[in-house]
């Protein structure tokens, strides 16, 4: 018995030796997230497996030793064996068999790491299934059994077939591949397959690749008679949405149709087929109309409960034989059919997944120290109830919902058969004016443009009330007006799902200053509301297109707050599936608005988005896969610089919408930035790849456009590039070797003393800001970054929620949105967003390099520490949890720092001075001297360094937790 104890308490004290391995966790399948994905499908016969790995707090300098895959399925087995590697990103399966199509399999891992000898326990099995790779193929070969249909002349968006399924041998398995375009809702045996899933499939140049979303029925589908159903609705395949608002436009792809394939699989070995053809049969349902600008129009009395269901008998509506219907895809292109190989949008608490803590998981930072938050909180399930509601007029009901949002409304009305019920949905209130359209009170429209946003919707007269929710539509909006009210409604009487596609948060950012927080929230829901399939520009006006300059400007905060590769795997391919044959490609993706080309600005984001979802996922397929294409596009920029040189390169915006009164920049200037940018990134994207010849070609071209800039923009009367504004010295500074080093403190001077001599503000666009607060931080010039960030007056961030006018929950389109008319004020853009990135890569100093992690929070000086004296942030990597933490409230000309680094892997940390001429004195980690210097002698524990351009002192440390007191003097 003593030795029991003894070994126990040895155990205790020596962790390290005596553990077990934890199993690893976050297991995703070719990017996938099994843990959050109900059916999980892959598109490809070799995918990659990644995991992380779990450590107890107190350890550090966690490695992974080994690692162990088994793939199985009914007919195959592999094992990997031990593998010697530390690699946990992006295992290849390897087994020289590839994996089968539309076939499932599980799969099960387990580790060794260096706190233990022995493996860690396997994983639980995982299940996931292929798709039908050559779907396409088998399809046009039997193509009078699976064949688009819908409906020519007589409307008709609900579709239902009735077919039996032989009882010779048990079923092994059920699958369906669908496609319905515009949107689809498919329902088996009265039941819709995925309550959650909305707005599907994604929206996709149709005519070059269509998507295909495959479901698992295996324990729906039964022997014997079974019933399917397909609702249909518009979406961006319609007329409506494709012709506004001005050429060149969309084509006219016509009205709804859907393609549909049922495999099974039996015990015997032997299947059974379903495909849709013109046995199906069709009518007219409840929805009378449906558009994404305009809304749905719904008569509930058309409504039949049980049309999916086996024997459904209808003797109130007129069922006809579906109508075959063309293939979306163009046959000379050539278009293909591809699995939707990315989440759906979903509503509600199944859109959003949360893997950090919302609040700060330290303790220097309390939450009663960061402020009162307006709007609602992504961490409440994904459900906003409304905070207020009352009646400007008569019949008429407003409900503030506290936070501007994009989905729709859950509403329960109740009242006589036949009356309809007129629902509106608008981002602010209309104010009391002697020449105002509306009531004061009421929700304000005219900035929806051609958009009516509006729902109606004809009671059945159920007395028990009923329940209306929209199908094929989306809003943007804050307040919801509902006309014709049936007696007063109650708070309880009215929810609203939040509507996106499917997402992880994985950072979490939060600070002292309650200004920077707002923007913060702000931010997120700013992009969470505008990610529907694609990163769109804006919810709620008769717009919501894939602008690539919003994406290109905002994917990298985007990527620091969500996980979203596949989406932006997704949008790179259709920015493929849009470019012409020159390499060029449009402003908006799938083209249908803006010009063609694209603005180098806009066009940047082909280049931009794949380099960040590299460096933010340390993935080069993504490079590979698209190099040769962004290449093109580059070289479409090169050629028509070659035709007009920098001084005459402008296409389109410049540097979009500065606070009025202040002008654009020189438009030449801001596409040859955009020009110099994406060349840099090419020599950036062909070094990882290795492509030396490229990387030689480019670096040559890009010192030559380097030199270039600077003899056509620079003044050299002034001292300045172009005409001395902010947004002309950003660019000139943001890109690398183009200002000399003996004019390059004249450069930032002109740029600081404009700021200052407009009051701390800015004077940029969207392209301008995005660069700003980067650029001051890495220059010295990090305090005036926080006081421009902090401010509150206009133009600023802080002036959008505190300002006599409204109080923005999201980010606003315009620095002046309250002064604007109608034609151009959104409430809800994300193109001004690209300022969380800083949040994370500076305030919290958060930054990848190819092999280790970077902490290297920039910090305000001692005099100004009142601006952001503490920071609390979490983000989930690809290895796993980091957490930054510090506060400058210890002791003054001090810093303490709290840090998490995940195992397997490492980190740079890097601690600034805190003011001019500061020499760092000590240092302790976890109460233990690691670093002691006076003028004799220096005490260097640690291998710490001294960076003697800078004064900084640089720490590497392996994984485990961290807490620094860092003293300067």
């Amino acid at each position: 018995m003593f030795y029991i104890y003894a070994f126990v308490i040895n155990c205790i004290l020596r962790t390290v030796v005596c553990q077990e391995t934890a199993a690893p966790y976050d297991i995703r399948v070719d990017h996938y997230k099994v843990d959050v994905t109900k059916d999980l499908v892959i598109n490809t016969a070799r995918p990659q497996i990644s995991w992380k790995i779990a450590a107890f707090n107190d350890d550090r300098n966690v490695y992974q030793t080994a690692y162990q895959l088994q793939i199985q399925s009914r007919k195959t087995q592999w094992d990997s064996g031990q593998i010697i590697s530390k690699q946990s990103l992006h295992v290849s399966y390897t087994n020289l068999d590839e994996l089968h199509s539309t076939t499932f399999y599980q799969l099960r891992l387990r580790i060794w790491t260096t706190l233990s000898n022995e493996s860690s326990a396997w994983t639980e099995w995982i299940r996931f299934r292929t798709f039908m790779f050559d779907i396409q193929t088998t399809i046009a070969n039997r193509a009078s059994e699976f064949m688009w249909i819908g409906s020519n002349m007589i409307p008709r968006n609900e579709f239902r077939k009735e077919f039996q399924v032989p009882g010779g041998s048990p079923i092994q398995s059920a699958v369906v591949f669908i496609s319905g375009l515009g949107y689809y809702e498919l329902y088996v045996n009265g039941n819709k397959t995925d309550l959650s899933r909305k707005l599907d499939p994604a929206w996709t140049v149709y005519e070059k690749r269509t998507l295909l979303v495959s479901f698992d029925l295996s324990t729906i589908i039964k022997v014997g008679m079974n019933a399917v159903g397909v609702r249909l609705g518009n979406g961006w395949y319609s007329r409506e949405q494709n012709t506004f608002p001005m050429p060149p436009a969309q084509p006219l792809y016509g009205s709804p149709r859907f393609l549909f394939y049922l495999k099974i699989f039996f015990e015997d070995g032997s299947e059974f087929d379903l495909g849709s053809d013109t046995t199906w049969i069709g009518r007219q349902n409840a929805i009378l109309h449906d558009s994404i600008y305009n809304g749905e129009f719904v008569d509930s009395r058309y409504d039949r409960p049980n049309w999916s269901q086996i024997g459904f008998n209808d003797t109130l509506s007129l069922w006809l034989p579906a109508d075959e219907m063309p293939s979306p895809l163009n046959k000379t292109l050539p278009g293909h059919l591809v699995m939707q190989d990315m989440p759906p949008i979903r509503a509600g608490a199944d859109a959003l997944h949360i893997e950090v803590s919302t609040e700060p998981i330290g303790e220097y930072l309390k939450p009663s120290e960061f402020g009162q938050i307006l709007g609602g909180k992504l961490s409440d399930g994904g459900v906003l109830k409304p905070i207020a509601t009352w009646s400007p007029t008569i019949g008429v009901q407003v409900f503030d919902m506290g936070q501007n949002m994009a989905g729709w409304c859950r509403i329960k009305l109740r009242g006589p058969r036949g009356v309809g019920i007129y629902i509106r949905h608008g981002e602010v209130l209309t104010l009391p004016t002697v020449t105002t359209k509306q009531a004061s009170g009421e929700v304000y429209t005219e900035n929806l443009l051609g958009a009516t946003q509006s729902d109606t919707y004809v009671l059945r007269g159920d007395p028990a009330g009923e329940i209306y929710e929209p199908t094929f539509t989306y809003h943007g909006f804050r307040y919801v007006s509902i006309y014709n009210v049936q007696g007063e409604m109650a708070l309880g009487d009215v929810e609203c799902p939040v509507v996106h596609s499917e997402t992880t948060l994985k950072g979490h950012f939060t600070t002292s200053n309650p200004i920077i927080n707002q923007i913060q929230h702000n931010i997120q829901w700013s992009q969470l509301n505008n990610l529907m399939s694609l990163p769109t520009d804006c919810p709620q006006r008769q717009e919501r297109r894939g602008w690539l300059g919003d994406a290109a400007l905002t994917v990298n905060e985007a990527l620091y707050n969500f996980d979203l590769i596949k989406l932006y795997i997704n949008f790179l391919h259709s920015i493929v599936d849009s470019q012409g044959p020159d390499g060029s490609v449009p402003d908006t993706v799938p083209f249908a608005d803006g010009d063609y080309p694209a603005d180098p600005n806009w066009g940047s984001a082909f280049p931009t988005i794949a380099w960040q979802v590299y460096r933010h996922y340390n993935d080069p397929e993504v490079l590979y896969n698209f190099y040769t294409n962004i290449r093109t596009y580059v070289e479409s920029v090169h050629t028509a610089y070659k035709s007009t040189g920098l001084a005459g390169l402008f296409y389109s915006y410049s540097d979009w919408v500065p606070p009025p009164p202040e002008p654009r920049v020189n438009g030449s200037l801001a596409s040859s930035f955009a020009f110099l940018h994406d060349v840099s990134l090419l020599v950036n994207i062909s070094q990882v790849i290795h492509n030396t010849n490229d990387t030689a070609v480019y670096l040559a071209l890009y010192q030559r456009l380097a030199e270039e800039f600077h003899q056509v923009f620079f003044n050299r009367t002034s001292n300045f590039y172009d005409d001395g504004s902010q947004t002309a010295q950003i660019f000139a500074l943001a890109l690398p070797n183009v200002v000399p080093n003996n004019v390059r403190h004249f450069v930032l001077d002109r740029l600081v003393s404009d700021i200052n001599q407009k009051d701390i503000h800015v004077s940029t666009g969207i392209l301008g800001t995005a660069f700003l607060y980067p650029l001051l931080s890495d220059n010295g010039y990090h305090d005036l970054a926080l006081r421009l960030i902090t401010s509150t007056t206009y133009p600023s961030y802080g002036y959008m929620f505190n300002n006599p006018y409204e109080n923005a929950t999201t980010l606003w389109e315009l620095w002046n949105t309250p002064f604007e008319g109608p034609q151009m004020n959104s409430r809800d853009h994300i193109m001004f967003g690209s300022v969380g990135a800083w949040f994370y890569s500076h305030l919290a100093g958060i930054d990848f390099d190819t092999d280790s992690i970077v902490i290297h929070p920039r910090l305000v000086t001692e005099s100004n520490k009142h601006l952001l004296p503490k920071v609390d942030c979490q983000l989930n990597t690809r290895h796993g949890l980091i957490h930054v933490a510090y506060t400058r409230d210890a002791t003054p000309n001090s810093i303490r720092l709290r840090l998490h680094i995940p195992p397997n892997t490492r980190a740079r940390v890097i601690f600034e001075p805190l003011f001019s001429e500061a020499r760092c004195s000590r240092i302790i980690e976890g109460n233990e001297l690691i670093w002691l210097t006076d003028r004799n002698s220096t005490f260097n524990k640690q291998n710490l360094e001294l960076e003697l351009k800078t004064g900084s002192m640089i720490a590497w440390i392996g994984s485990g937790k961290y807490e620094y007191e860092v003293y300067w003097e």
